[in-house]
């Protein structure tokens, strides 16, 4: 047995042949045991799920994390057991967190999941049995129908009226007509007519196919081959925690070799240096970082649910809202996906006659509840019928079908003869080009309807001509062949048939440009289809965005030539999915932040190259939702505007957030460095640390990053791990840090010699956290004061501040947690006395807010 190269160019005869098979018989139990044996079961590999032990040692392997890991054990190994159980309960509850959005995100992957074990028709030792499609092999013979899914790669042997939906795998969106006869070696996968593939579905007609290949080896194997070998990207999340990450390892390095060498010089103990060594490490992390940003992303994860997107991944709404481009599919991601007719154009002004005809000579049906059965062009007539309150089945039975002149490759139309009372009607429906030949038409008339053809042509619609004639003597035998009634027909006019945009897919284009996101086409139609359907649709910008490219043009360029083009290419048309990731990887390489959606197998690479990929939940195939990073339950373009939305308002408060963690710790890490320079005991045990940035960083830190996001303030400005850390971040960090810090010197120093190291420490202690929370109310906008933006606007934030308030205050009069804080009692004067003195740097950061605005409302 040899297995057929190219067997498209092949004659089907020359395909059986070489793969020792027969139309008649088929193969036997025996050879066919044999061959699975041989080839392997008809399945391809996707990828592994995580498991539930993996994806729960994956929260630790951030370096924060890693760090206070490392903190933990050399605590516990100085008996400090207090520090050591409060940083590990933070760890775990970080790891914890992240484990269970993710193992819910996964369930409710889980709960899309619809499949039943696909069976299929073969020949097997000269019977027709149905066997599962995973015992399909090489060289079976398959029995195939309308509505039949394909197993396997096959070719065809016999069709009768043969057509197969395959835009899962090629993205074209009318069902292809296929032939017997051998195609050219050099035809593309979406023309080769002459075969079938696994995974497409057959909508019309009858075929036997003998199986050319299967599992890996067919073109659905092929792809899930390229899921293998794209590589997930890091999203722009990581790449700006990792920038955090290192800029603080580098600090807490340098302060803690500052502070080494300090304590060795003042002549103090190594294992106090030691502690100051640890306690500086705490500082200098704020080991809130990954549980805030888990929370946040969880917090979008949870209302991008409600909003009808699954996110498989917590860092992927974030990652859509820096993308920059996005490189959509087509076919019913924004389109419907089903064939509707968009426009007649009968001849006159009546169009009863050009319906009624339309729905008399087809095969199609269509129920009472919308459940049609046949070809989509024809269910996209009886739609057309129905919704202009034509009785279907009352027109059937008033008018008998008599007999049918079925369509053929050749011809390009069908015709039915009907009983119409007494007489005999012919109607008959094609392309324009084989039914406008068979017409009385007067030239006028003609040069109208070809210039009605070129202008529905050229925006991307299918037309069919419909036309009819009354025969007196109707005589069955005298009328078999279809020459003897298909002629000297009256015109009725055009039916123009396309697959319309979603209604709401302009919209939310609109809208993504507004944010300052390129949109890019991508499909297997033609090309003139794909621009029209992109002008249609709002993709094309004339002048500025509006080349079109096709999967040939691609091949002749390289990489670098690709991407010096791609800026102007806004449709890519008759491509494969080794073109989409070109495509991909061009943007990509401009620095572009690159989503991609699509529903088909033939999107799968695309989706998990991008760096984020978005599958249709409803109509999209399991392969296509296992390689993305998001799920839109409701297949609508128009999710992915909110998801951006939530990216865009995610970005702005992880921002303030770690800005408000990291100011926070850097005047704890001053404040430690201003005391070794002094010569002071250090001021804050490393317990106290922990609870600063526990209780500051905690449930502060949480409200602020899930503060409410307003659609108004979204800016087109795209968001850049480039530049998320700007001069204004910095010199907001370095004002607020520098402020607090010498405060809380000025305090220790001055407590110092008047009171002691302990109440020293205290004052330093609940200072620090006090200025800390009410700072908190500063940091909810860059623009707006607190009260500007509300009271009530953020209730968990009024609430995150008030319990640690409390608490504060309570633990300075409980006699065992002064114990565990190393904190003495502190008076209720002293306490209205420090809470007044933090009250200073959330005045000035106000009050700085408020001198911006009128700066800018006197520039206007």
């Amino acid at each position: 047995m040899i297995r057929p190269v190219q067997p498209w160019a092949n004659k089907f005869e020359d395909v059986l042949g070489s793969l020792e098979s027969s139309t008649q018989t088929g193969l036997t139990k025996s050879e066919a045991s044999k061959r699975l044996k041989e080839f392997g079961t008809n399945s391809f590999k996707i990828e592994k799920r995580v498991s539930a032990f993996t994806r729960f040692t994956n929260q630790f392997k951030s370096p924060v994390i890693v760090i206070l890991i490392i903190a933990a054990i050399i605590t516990g190994s100085l008996g400090e057991f207090t520090d050591t159980i409060a940083i590990i309960v933070i760890v775990f509850i970080n790891a914890s967190i992240g484990y269970l959005q993710e193992a819910k995100a996964e369930k409710a992957i889980e709960a899309l999941k619809n499949l039943s074990a696909p069976k299929a028709k073969v020949f097997r030792d000269g019977a027709i049995v149905e066997i599962s499609a995973s015992d399909v092999c090489l060289g079976d013979i398959l029995m195939l129908e309308a509505g039949d899914y394909v197993p396997a790669d096959a070719r065809i042997i016999q069709a009768n009226q043969l057509s197969a939906d395959e835009a899962v795998l090629t993205g074209e969106s009318m069902p292809t007509n296929k032939i017997v006869d051998e195609l050219p070696v050099s035809t593309i996968l979406a023309e080769r007519r002459n075969m079938l593939f696994a995974s497409t579905a057959v909508t019309t007609g009858t075929a036997r196919a003998i199986v050319i290949a299967t599992g890996m080896e067919g073109e659905i194997g092929r792809i899930a081959g390229l899921l293998d070998s794209a590589k997930m990207p890091i999203t722009p999340l990581q790449e700006r925690l990792e920038q955090v990450s290192k800029k603080l390892l580098y600090l807490s390095a340098g302060v803690v070799g500052i502070v080494a060498v300090l304590g060795f010089i003042h002549g103090v103990k190594p294992i106090d240096i030691l502690m100051s060594a640890i306690s500086l490490a705490v500082a200098a992390i704020p080991e809130g970082l990954p549980t805030v940003v888990t929370l946040a992303l969880a917090l979008a994860v949870r209302r991008m649910s409600k909003r009808n997107a699954i996110v498989r991944h917590l860092p992927a709404v974030e990652t859509l809202g820096s993308t920059s481009v996005i490189c959509t599919d087509k076919t019913g991601t924004l389109t419907t996906g089903k064939m509707k007719v968009r426009e007649i154009f009968p001849n006159g002004d009546v169009d009863l006659e050009l319906i009624k005809s339309s729905v008399l000579c087809s095969n199609a049906s269509l129920n009472e509840t919308g459940d049609a059965t046949g070809d989509p062009t024809e269910v996209a007539l009886l739609v057309l019928a129905k919704d202009s309150k034509t009785d279907l089945r009352k027109l059937n039975e008033q008018h008998p079908r008599l007999t049918e002149w079925s369509f053929d490759s050749n011809r390009k139309r069908m015709s039915v003869a009907v009983k119409d009372g007494e007489h005999v009607t012919i109607h008959t429906k094609g392309s324009p080009e084989s039914i406008l030949d068979l017409c009385i038409l007067d030239a006028s008339l003609l040069k109208n309807i070809q210039a009605l053809i070129q202008d529905q042509s050229s925006q991307g619609r299918r037309l069919l001509a419909v036309a009819s004639k009354r025969i007196s003597n109707f005589d069955l035998d005298k009328f078999k062949n279809f020459d003897s009634v298909e002629f000297d027909l009256n015109y009725l006019g055009l039916v123009a048939i396309a697959d319309p945009p979603r209604v709401e897919t302009i919209p939310a284009i609109k809208a993504c440009k507004e944010l300052g996101i390129k949109i890019v086409m991508i499909t297997g139609d033609h090309p003139v289809t794909a621009k029209a359907i992109a002008k249609e649709l709002g993709i094309v910008e004339e002048g500025k965005f509006d080349g079109v490219m096709t999967g040939m043009d691609l091949d002749k360029l390289s990489p670098q030539e690709l991407a010096d083009k791609v800026d102007g290419i806004a449709v890519y048309a008759r491509v494969s999915p080794e073109h989409k990731l070109k495509i991909i990887d061009a943007w990509q390489s401009k620095g572009n932040v690159v989503a991609m959606t699509g529903d088909g197998v033939n999107d799968a690479p695309a989706l998990k190259k991008a760096s984020i990929g978005i599958s249709m939940g409803k109509g999209g195939t399991e392969v296509a939702k296992q390689a993305s990073s998001m799920i839109l339950t409701d297949d609508n373009f128009a999710t992915i505007v909110s998801a951006v939305e939530e990216g865009r308002g995610i970005f702005g408060n992880i921002r303030r957030t770690i800005q408000y963690l990291l100011s926070g710790n850097l005047s704890e890490i001053l404040i430690m460095l201003g005391a070794a320079l002094a010569g002071w005991p250090a001021p804050l045990a490393p317990i106290q640390l922990l609870w600063i940035n526990l209780v500051t960083d905690g449930l502060p830190s949480l409200a602020l990053a899930a503060e409410p996001v307003s659609k108004n303030n979204l800016s087109s400005k795209l968001p850049s791990s480039k530049n998320f850390f700007d001069k204004h971040f910095y010199k907001e960090m370095a004002l607020i840090g520098g402020v607090i810090s010498i405060m809380a010197l000025a305090i220790y120093g001055y407590m110092l010699k008047t009171s002691g190291e302990l109440t020293a420490r205290t004052y330093v202690f609940s200072f620090l956290v006090y200025s800390e929370l009410f700072r908190s109310f500063a940091c909810r906008s860059e623009e707006k004061t607190f009260f500007q933006m509300g009271l009530t606007s953020n209730v968990y934030h009024l609430v995150a501040v008030a319990f640690p308030i409390g608490f504060q205050i309570t633990l300075h009069h409980t006699e065992y947690f002064q114990n565990v804080f190393k904190v003495e009692d502190l008076g209720w004067n002293e306490c209205f006395v420090l809470i007044l003195l933090t009250l200073i740097p959330v005045t000035i950061l106000e009050l700085k807010k408020l001198i911006k605005q009128r700066t800018v409302k006197n520039e206007r």
